[in-house]
């Protein structure tokens, strides 16, 4: 091997990836290998607490290294004999001492330093193929402003001021096709400055001849915390604590497809929105955390139990909802639904005793992937704003607030929106 090395590090959020020079495998392209960052650091070869300085056996326990630990950065290197090596730098962790206890070292970083052979010849993901990239998790990419569809395709009729408050036909029609877009493609959509009509904001979705699904809830539910208009309002959103994430009425068997908020008053402290593109999510876990979690996921019934004072419905599914269609680049089922309520979710009964550990840890994975902030959407909406989800796919929750807060929720049939916005973007290409 030349003392010039093209072997590349690559750091992702929950592994590396190690392109290796063309000559480790006679080839012409070479190869490259996935290694998750607590092998790594489990790995270590340092004789500096993790190899013993005469025998060179490990002797870091795996115990103390964090499941999610990442490097503070990563460089290729060379030791004294022109030997390529990769050289990570970690944050201290805690080790044990003879005692048994955890003590944390005094030093600011620790570095690994591996031969490039050694992670060729222990490479255990070459060429890995089948991943999947984190959720999106950018406002900008699902924002749109209905002030600059009017700038742009104003209506004929003016207001007092001389200005047109309302789009034109052909403007009507470009912005459904973008909402066709952003919904099609993330699944949720923040339309800013919509107006206050909530009325006339259902049929930006729906045709004139539907309707939205009441429920229990009514036909516009009105989430503030002085609500009197709706009976079954002992429940969460209409309380000022915060509303973790989740997917809406898991405890119904044909559960509404998309459901709208529209703010008519924003809270006066705390109060913002946020999202998670779940069967992203649920992807994610699949091939970069946890086969067997997803698995637990899509097979493990879990029963959803709504009980209030006047109001009770149940239903036993999986979390995760697997199609009969086959992904043909996969070749696996896929992803239907996520039904996830933890506020919903009824003891579990399920499982048999020895397994429920493992289920309690399959659910813990789940939840913290879904609270890092490289897999939210973070929305704080004002008075007219609007924003629309997918309740299959899309996970919704709100902060803790303080002061008057009033959100009108409406849920929609997945089939009536499809179909609406749809003309539009037919409309729009023709």
């Amino acid at each position: 091997m030349s003392n010039t090395t093209t072997t590349q590090i690559l750091l992702k959020p929950d592994w590396a990836r190690i392109i290796f020079e063309p000559t480790l495998d006679n080839s012409s392209n070479g190869v490259f290998s996935d290694f998750h960052y607590f092998w790594l650091r489990h790995n270590c070869p340092c004789l500096n607490g993790c190899r013993h300085q005469t025998t060179k056996e490990r002797q870091i326990d795996a115990s103390v290294v964090p499941l999610n630990i990442r490097p503070l950065r990563a460089v290729i290197d060379s030791d004294n004999d022109g030997r390529p090596t990769a050289v990570f730098y970690w944050p201290p962790i805690a080790t044990k001492d003879d005692n048994g206890s955890l003590v944390l070292p005094d030093e600011k970083e620790h570095a690994s330093v591996f031969h490039i052979e050694w992670l060729y010849e222990n490479a255990y993901a070459i060429n890995r193929g089948q991943s999947n990239g984190l959720p999106p998790h950018e406002i900008d990419l699902v924002t749109l402003d209905y002030n600059d569809f009017i700038f742009k395709h104003p209506a004929a009729e003016q207001g007092a001021a001389g200005i047109s408050a309302k789009l034109s036909g052909k403007g009507s029609v470009l912005y459904k096709a973008a909402l066709y877009d952003v919904l099609k493609k993330y699944g949720v959509a923040v339309i800013r400055n919509r107006g206050n009509d909530t009325e006339e904001i259902i049929y930006d979705f729906i045709d004139s001849t539907a309707d939205v699904i009441s429920t229990h809830f009514g036909r516009i539910e009105h989430l503030r915390t002085d609500n009197v208009e709706n009976s079954n309002n002992d429940q969460l959103g209409y309380t000022n604590s915060p509303v973790r994430l989740h997917t809406d009425l898991c405890y119904a068997e044909k559960v509404p497809g998309f459901q709208f908020l529209h703010c008519i008053r924003p809270a006066d402290v705390g109060g913002g929105n946020y999202f998670v593109h779940a069967e992203s999510a649920a992807n994610y876990l699949k091939t970069e955390v946890s086969r067997r979690a997803y698995d637990l996921l899509t097979t493990v019934p879990v029963r959803f139990d709504r009980k209030q004072s006047k109001f009770q419905a149940q239903l036993t599914e999986p979390i995760l909802r697997l199609s009969d269609d086959i992904d043909s680049t996969t070749g696996e089922r896929r992803l239907a639904q996520v039904r996830y309520s933890y506020f919903t979710q009824a003891a579990q009964t399920s499982v048999p005793f020895a397994d429920l550990r493992e289920w309690y840890e399959v659910l813990q994975v789940w939840d913290k992937l879904l609270y890092r902030d490289d897999f939210q959407i973070k929305a704080d909406l004002n008075t007219g704003d609007v924003v629309i989800y997918d309740n299959l796919k899309v996970l919704h929750a709100r902060n803790g607030f303080s002061g008057p807060r009033h959100m009108a929720g409406v849920y929609l049939r997945a089939d009536d929106l499809w179909q609406h916005l749809g003309k539009a973007k037919g409309s729009a290409l023709s």
